[in-house]
């Protein structure tokens, strides 16, 4: 045992072997992990290759295709510098403005080239459905307004009381059926909240000093005090409220037809007007200039189509 034991320590005072030791644990320390180092690389190369890739800057897709590829059409720079045709065509017809001919972040006028195109019936056809689209949704929409009223009026009656009091009149048809009554009764009284606001609104947009045969029409219930001039009897105040209802039926009727007169009119100029703008995109097509921008020219007789069109 003591034999073993001198032989040990003979051999860790060894020079020899201590050195060889102390290089391989400083040898083991100092080698960089080579993992670290191939994955970091990797990962700068796949940034690098990211950032370098033009993408579209209102879509933000790289992906192009053959009659929809990524222009430059502009002086912009950097990640704004690139757009789908399709993608700027489009911002070109629904954009108000000027967009139509310059970009909207740098200021610059496009070059458009000028292009024949007489599709008149296919952009007639697109221009009647859409408007007609349009007209259906917003009657639906009053459609569904009168049915929901329609629908608070027979949860409120919903032992038929005030439907069977129409039971004797001419009006007995409806009271036998409760869809077309309640159906009527939501349609009054869309008409009188139609009238009734529609009048608020009308009323609220004159001005009592520029008008002076409206002066003091808002006081006019305090100064002559309307309330005192109510009736007793029940069966006038039921008169009263269906004159005022009647009244504001009419009322309603009038307001609702202009409402749907400027309703079909607003439409009808605004799809005309997008399209018409997505035909001329097709019509004037915006010129690749690959980063190399220069003043654009144009024929005076299309430049002077744009300005009375308000695009240029």
């Amino acid at each position: 045992m003591e034999r073993n034991e001198e032989e040990m320590v003979s051999n860790d005072s060894d020079p020899l072997l201590r050195g060889e030791t102390e290089e391989a644990e400083s040898s083991l320390e100092l080698t960089p992990p080579k993992l670290a180092t191939v994955s970091t690389l990797e990962i700068e190369d796949e940034e690098t290759d990211g950032s370098s890739a033009a993408c579209c800057r209102i879509c933000l897709e790289t992906d192009s295709e053959l009659g929809d590829e990524l222009i430059s059409p502009c002086m912009c720079k950097g990640t704004q510098q690139f757009v789908h045709r399709s993608c700027l065509d489009h911002w070109r017809s629904v954009k108000e403005g000027f967009a139509f001919s310059h970009c909207t972040t740098c200021k610059a006028q496009f070059h458009l080239r000028v292009e024949t195109w007489e599709d008149n019936s296919w952009r007639k056809m697109k221009f009647r459905i859409f408007v007609a689209r349009d007209v259906i949704l917003v009657f639906l929409a009053v459609q569904l307004t009168i049915a929901m009223i329609g629908a608070i009026a027979y949860f409120l009656d919903r032992d038929g009381s005030f439907r069977n009091s129409f039971s004797d009149g001419w009006d007995r048809f409806l009271s036998k059926h409760p869809i077309p009554f309640y159906y009527c009764i939501g349609v009054v009284v869309f008409f009188v909240l139609l009238g009734f606001f529609g009048l608020i609104l009308h009323c609220s947009s004159f001005n009592d000093n520029q008008d002076p045969c409206l002066a003091g029409c808002r006081n006019c219930c305090y100064g002559w005090g309307v309330l005192d001039c109510l009736p007793a009897s029940l069966e006038a105040c039921f008169a009263l409220v269906v004159v005022f209802v009647v009244v504001f039926a009419i009322l309603g009727i009038a307001y609702g037809f202009l409402a749907a007169t400027m309703a079909v009119q607003r439409i009808w100029q605004r799809h005309y007007h997008i399209l018409t703008k997505r035909e001329l995109t097709k019509e004037y097509v915006v010129e690749d200039l690959h980063g190399n921008y220069t003043p654009p020219k144009l024929d005076p007789e299309h430049e002077e189509r744009l300005k009375m069109l308000k695009l240029l």
